[in-house]
């Protein structure tokens, strides 16, 4: 090992001994101003963006180890009614932090992942040449203060901003299909599905399966997948494959939707929505049974949507 990589490592082991195991110091902190966010996430840049956004919401969170191993440095979430900024902690002394700006309006996608106690927010946005990718993993205790500003964020992806609703509603044809969902995909449809005010147009829902491999032992096949289209956004709800304890939210914002095609192979397809903001693209990738592909292909065209079908992959 190099001696670089030896410095690493030390590094990384002497950051681990840090990291808060009990109390309310293992979770994150909602802060009045930038001026109490610890010291490795102050910097000149942070204070001169701060002057001059109007900041909502300061989430602080603690350094964290997450799968074990993976340690992740302090980092912070910085909101304002249409943007977001993400702060994270250099590894090193003396460093700045890393700064990462999106806007709402340029969101292209966002992917929520919620399983037992690891959480993962991936976030595809518009960028100055090309989409920017904002990562950030957190213990799900924050989700609940995380959950209203990112929601304020997705509002702020629609064509013309509007108040919202006071309530969600569905189309006479989704009703009698929605009381039909496993009551798990039904609350999550209220929980997470649903933004305020959105009205709920179409649902495709898909059973997880299994397949049998030797000795008979079993291992996920497909996991259940939800495909909701909602007013302003095509809404993706799954459960992981191996852990079922959870939920993979994604919510891809309609005007952003260029296109949807699909890849035939054998019982499955992979589904691409085509995303584009201006001149900058980005594909969100799902894998569906065949008969899903076709339902879900069936409501989308209904609805306008652009369809394109790819020849299937030669057999070899």
């Amino acid at each position: 090992m190099t001696t670089a990589g030896n410095d690493l490592e030390k590094r990384l082991a002497q950051l681990k001994k840090e990291v808060p195991t009990r109390g309310f110091e293992r979770h994150p902190s909602v802060l009045k101003n930038v001026a109490d966010l610890p010291t490795e996430l102050q910097s000149p840049a942070v204070t001169a963006l701060a002057d001059r956004e109007a900041l909502q919401t300061i989430i602080a969170f603690p350094p964290q180890i997450h799968r074990g191993w993976h340690y992740v440095p302090k980092q912070a979430l910085l909101f304002t009614p249409t943007e977001m900024i993400h702060l994270l902690a250099s590894i090193w002394p003396d460093q700045e932090p890393q700064i990462t700006y999106l806007k709402g309006q340029g969101l292209m996608y966002m992917k929520v992942t919620l399983i037992l106690l690891y959480g993962f927010l991936e976030i595809v946005a518009q960028g100055h040449d090309s989409p920017t990718l904002l990562s950030v993993e957190f213990n799900t205790v924050a989700w609940e203060r995380l959950s209203p500003p990112l929601r304020q964020l997705l509002q702020a992806t629609k064509a013309i901003p509007k108040k919202p609703l006071e309530k969600t509603t569905f189309t006479p044809t989704v009703q009698p299909v929605l009381e039909k969902l496993p009551l798990k995909f039904l609350n999550g449809v209220k929980i997470y599905g649903l933004l305020p005010g959105e009205e709920l147009e179409e649902l495709v829902f898909q059973p997880g399966t299994w397949k049998r491999w030797p000795f008979f032992a079993q291992r996920p096949g497909f996991s259940n997948t939800l495909l909701l289209l909602t007013s302003n956004f095509m809404v993706v709800i799954q459960e992981d494959p191996k852990v079922r304890q959870g939920w993979i939210i994604s919510y891809l914002p309609r005007n952003n939707i260029a296109g949807i095609h699909h890849k035939s192979r054998n019982l499955w397809n992979e589904l691409t929505v085509q995303l584009k903001r201006d001149e900058q693209t980005v594909e969100y990738k799902l894998l569906l049974k065949s008969e899903t592909t076709q339902a879900w292909r069936e409501r989308w065209v209904q609805h306008n949507g652009q369809w394109q079908d790819i020849p299937d992959e030669i057999k070899r």
